[in-house]
């Protein structure tokens, strides 16, 4: 069974998959009723109004659960975090500028400090 968290940003609230990095529906009010807008999910249900929230959660969660193989696989996967250069590129890199790492190949933090 597909596990959902629901996260809240001000009045929206988002579904993501247990396990995947990104929301696939967002949950939100217009007027007074709840619109669903899916990332990755069912074109013909986008905007779908209801009048409470909790029967909207009911119904992504039931579509969640039943589609949950081919969500997992639209659902791009985490982006891999930075990783240090190869012996090959720090030979390379030593030649032109001593203990230079370029920024794509430092985490965000470390090149601040650097610079």
């Amino acid at each position: 069974m597909a596990m959902i968290h629901w996260v809240q940003m001000g009045e929206r609230q988002y579904a993501i998959l247990e396990g995947t990095t990104r929301a696939f529906a967002r949950v939100s009010p217009e007027g007074d009723r709840w619109v669903v807008r899916w990332r990755y999910g069912p074109r013909a249900g986008q905007g779908t109004a209801l009048r409470g929230v909790s029967l909207i959660q009911r119904m992504v969660m039931r579509w969640a659960e039943h589609n949950e193989a081919a969500l997992r696989q639209r659902i791009p996967a985490a982006s891999r975090p930075y990783e240090p250069p190869t012996a090959q590129e720090r030979y390379f890199y030593d030649a032109v500028w001593p203990g230079y790492v370029p920024a794509s190949r430092q985490p965000r933090r470390m090149a601040r400090e650097n610079h």
